[in-house]
């Protein structure tokens, strides 16, 4: 039943369709006296959704989606939503290929289904047609019309009943809602009121997705004729956007078929009873005062009217409506009453298993935290990690507590009374667990390319400017944006460098990157366990390692933040190009390929309508933005290396195996480990796949163009070896969404879980073995000690500005100090010619290395971590560094400044001249 709504509100409502009307018929004016510009706000798009759960109405069925082909105004999508019956589903996809048919993956019933409908539009605008339901062809135009007011939550409009055997004399038309229509009582013309009728009830998607949906726990299933679902969401949508309004459309017509079954008295008193029953579910959650204003205005007015209308002198009912008037109004009554007395619409009480289950969920979280402090605690020997790198001295206690939060997150998951706050924490306790870990353990900055990345930041400290020739590091100088962020930072800061700020910006990156992610999947699904879920599963896959102090890192949080914002259409989309367009400049000039890959991403969501006009002029400029950065400031890098991206384009496989390690030449725990990484990989890649196949309704998903969109990358080059690590890294908030997707029948509306939900966690468990693999397994080359630290303090004190210091390679702390100042040559990183000479003989070879520069000093220097990184990835044959030190520690242009157990420091003198 519905409500009008005070005068004020009728009257504001009235204005607002005259003025909807005037503006129509001015711009047809306009338009037929020549060109005009159209300035009214542009129009929302609109989904319909027809549900349907049996086979027995597929002529009803075929009839309703006829009736919106034939829409003058035809809708951007039609969705039907099969509940639970899988023959109507495969029959309804081979005979409407026009119509998205999807299966309800929730709870049995029309509030499910109808979810479902939500989850898988993409309109701004979600309709709701009966399936035995005909829409005039104008229906559609009629609803729009009434969004042209921001403040409109919804429109609904009349439902005419459609009698297979005609109306029996005995049936009222005040009790026309037994039949699910508009009813005699409610406006005759446009106006707001409390509760649209669900035959024929239109929202907009965010408000559906605000407040989370119909109820599942209420309405119809089958043919168990209770309800009330639509009025409990509309009190909740009124609640939850005070100054909204819901405006009935009378002009708005769908024809609601009445078969002879619904015509007999036995249905009347059972739908009135079950009406009861309803207003009793939803007064337990909504309140009585709210629940029932409608029927207090209905009893007070319609009904008496009703009553005395047949006695009236003028033509009116005839006196057999009387009966019916009076057994309905107290079958109703009666049917309330009884539903208070039972307590409908209360939770059940839990199971004393449902307790147990529910408090694991709670506890797993404190209790993980307390493991993993204590695991903290407790001493590791860091400096004698093997082939696995730190999975080889990491304490039980840390497994202990990584298992028990990977479960106590799947129970949560499981748990549907489990609050966002609950997922929240857990996912950050994830993230420190597995990323505060090695920041924790290490006394030092972790990953020589961090250092690197703080030397550069140590640089524009000393010097406030880039440098026009930076040999290897000139595209952190031509691409300065995070690196003069970083320095501000620490110029503000007052710290003395970055090593700190370095040391846990994995931690703080990774943090605050699940807002963003948060946002991308709020996008996506209103389902905030899929969210959640998708968000795990990201961190649990990201084994990579772009999390730490580096430009690339920054870019990926803002190109996800910026994606966020273009699938969010709760905003105009010139607002949303206005916020986004600082962070794509961030972007173009913080990193070299994350604007190439945004490009690519935007022009996928361009294919999408939905998303086009947002998605379409921000590409333009971030095009814009790209080539006159590249043209420009970048100028000297991008035309240095044109030629040699050129010879990689299109090579597909060449560049997907450049960066991989060579399992014949590395040490048996890598070989391992890139086995691990290389199963993950394939196992996500396996997993993404399946998911549309598996879920159809995935298919339509915007995660679909995004996870996609990285791959054609693989034909531009190599990037260094790593361009198949940066595909993977940019296609992975994708393609963890996809994942959280098809899982998400494992922790649906079901009170109880699935048999089959110990699968969750179980596949959470495979998935963090494969990240520990990736993330820790190579620390044993990124870990750098007091010794190795000491060593590079040595040769600074020594060395001076213009010499050159030569290693096996970079991977040691400051291998780039002063580097503006200094030249540096890593001979196993260079040709296979140089490198197999220094194997061969390493005095022959590392003074012909060092002859290339007359007049300069050059020293040696050779540490633990360099010994680690060549003999762990095959870069050099096992021993090499050993072999070399013996080698040089007898010839006499090689002076020995230091050894000891992690470095050594040789000087080269210069080349003897000739005996006479």
């Amino acid at each position: 039943m519905t409500e009008t709504p005070p005068r004020t509100r009728r009257l504001a409502w009235v204005a607002i369709r005259a003025e909807q009307a005037a503006a129509r018929r001015a711009l047809v004016r306009a338009r037929g006296a020549g060109p005009a510009v159209d300035r009214t706000p542009p129009r929302p798009t609109l989904t319909v959704v027809v549900c349907a759960y049996t086979m027995d109405r597929w002529d009803d069925l075929t009839a309703a989606l006829g009736s919106l082909r034939a829409q003058d105004e035809a809708p951007a999508e039609i969705i039907l939503v099969a509940d639970h019956c899988h023959e109507l589903a495969a029959r309804a996809s081979a005979a409407f290929p026009d119509v998205t048919v999807l299966r309800n993956r929730g709870r049995r019933g029309l509030s499910g289904a109808r979810n479902t409908g939500v989850e898988g539009a993409r309109g701004d605008v979600v309709a709701f047609l009966d399936d035995d339901a005909v829409a005039e062809p104008d229906w559609t135009m009629r609803l729009l019309d009434g969004y042209a007011d921001p403040n409109v939550l919804g429109v609904g409009g009349r439902i005419r009943p459609n009698w297979d055997t005609g109306r029996p004399t005995w049936f009222p038309a005040e009790f026309d809602w037994v039949v699910g229509c508009t009813y005699r009582g409610m406006p005759e013309q446009a106006a707001p009121v409390r509760n649209l009728i669900g035959a024929n009830m239109s929202f907009r998607r965010s408000v559906l997705l605000d407040v989370g949906g119909f109820r599942t726990d209420l309405g119809r299933v089958g043919t168990r004729p209770l309800g009330c679902e639509e009025t409990e969401l509309c009190l909740r949508a009124a609640a939850r956007h005070r100054g909204g309004v819901l405006g009935y459309e009378p002009a708005a017509v769908v024809r609601h078929r009445v078969p002879a079954a619904r015509t007999t008295w036995r249905y009347f008193r059972a739908r009135c009873w079950a009406e009861g029953l309803s207003k009793a579910a939803v007064s337990r959650h909504a309140g009585t005062g709210r629940a029932l204003a409608s029927e207090r205005s209905y009893l007070a007015s319609t009904i008496p009217r009703a009553l005395v209308r047949p006695f009236a002198p003028e033509p009116g009912p005839p006196k057999a409506t009387v009966p019916a008037l009076v057994l309905g109004v107290l079958t109703t009554a009666l049917g309330y009453a009884a539903g208070r007395a039972r307590g409908l619409g209360r939770d059940p009480l839990p199971t004393p298993a449902a307790l147990a289950f529910r408090a694991s969920g709670r506890l797993a979280l404190p209790l993980a935290a307390l493991l993993w402090i204590l695991a903290m605690r407790m001493p590791v020997a860091v400096d004698r990690m093997g082939g696995l790198g730190l999975l080889d001295v990491l304490p039980a206690l840390y497994w202990c507590a990584l298992a028990v939060l990977t479960v106590g997150f799947a129970v949560s998951l499981l748990d549907r009374t489990a609050r966002t706050r609950r997922y929240a924490l857990y996912t950050g306790a994830l993230v420190a667990m597995l990323h505060a870990t090695p920041a924790v353990l290490y006394e030092h900055l972790r990953y020589a390319w961090a250092w690197k990345h703080v030397e550069v930041v140590d640089q524009f400290l000393r010097t406030g400017r880039t440098l026009p020739d930076a040999g290897e590091l000139a595209p952190y100088h031509q691409w300065p944006g995070f690196f003069s962020a970083a320095a501000t930072v620490v110029r503000g800061s007052g710290t003395p460098d970055a090593l700190t700020m370095a040391t846990w910006s994995p931690l703080a990156f990774d943090l605050l990157l699940i807002g963003p992610l948060v946002l991308l999947y709020r996008t996506l699904t209103r389902n905030r366990r899929i969210v959640w879920a998708a968000v795990w599963i990201y961190f649990a896959t990201a084994w990579v390692g772009q999390d730490y102090f580096a430009p690339q890192t920054f870019a990926f949080v803002l190109y996800v933040t910026i994606l966020a914002l273009v699938l969010d259409r709760d905003r105009r989309p010139l607002a949303t190009v206005g916020l986004c367009a600082p962070l794509v400049l961030a972007v173009v000039t913080a990193h070299q390929l994350t604007p190439l890959m945004l490009v690519v991403a935007l022009g996928a969501l361009t294919c999408s309508r939905a998303h086009r006009p947002v998605a379409l002029p921000l590409l333009g400029l971030t095009a814009v933005a790209v080539l006159g950065w590249d043209l420009t400031v970048a100028r000297p890098f991008v035309f240095d290396q044109f030629g040699s991206t050129w010879a990689q384009f299109g090579d597909f496989e060449s560049n997907a195996h450049a960066g991989m390690v060579n399992l014949g030449s590395a040490e048996p725990g890598q070989v391992l480990v890139a086995r691990v990484d290389r199963a993950l990989t394939a196992g996500v890649a396996l997993l993404t796949a399946a998911a549309p196949i598996r879920c159809p309704r995935l298919r339509r998903s915007p995660a679909m163009p995004l996870v996609l969109a990285p791959l054609p990358l693989l034909a531009a080059g190599a990037y260094g070896g790593e361009i198949l690590f940066r595909v993977y890294l940019f296609a992975l908030p994708a393609a963890a969404f996809l994942i959280a997707g098809w899982l998400a029948p494992l922790f649906g509306d079901r009170g109880r879980p699935r048999p089959r939900a110990v699968l969750l966690p179980v596949l959470f468990a495979l998935l963090l073995t494969g990240f520990v693999f990736g993330y820790y397994g190579k620390e044993r080359q990124n870990h750098f000690d007091d010794g190795e630290i000491a060593a590079r303090q040595e040769l600074a004190r020594v060395s001076a500005p213009g010499d050159l210091i030569v290693a096996a390679s970079n991977n040691f702390p400051g291998a780039y100090a002063d580097y503006e100042r200094q030249r540096h040559r890593w001979f196993a990183m260079e040709t296979p010619a140089l490198r197999e000479g220094v194997v061969r003989d390493p005095v022959a070879g590392l003074s012909a290395l060092a002859d290339e520069y007359p007049g300069e000093t050059a020293y040696l220097f050779l540490t633990a971590g360099q010994r680690a990184e060549c003999e762990q990835t095959g870069l050099l044959p096992a021993g090499t560094l050993g072999r070399i030190d013996r080698a040089l520690s007898t010839a006499p242009r090689f002076t020995l400044l230091l050894r000891d157990r992690d470095a050594v420091i040789y000087r080269i003198g210069p080349r003897p001249g000739p005996v006479r």
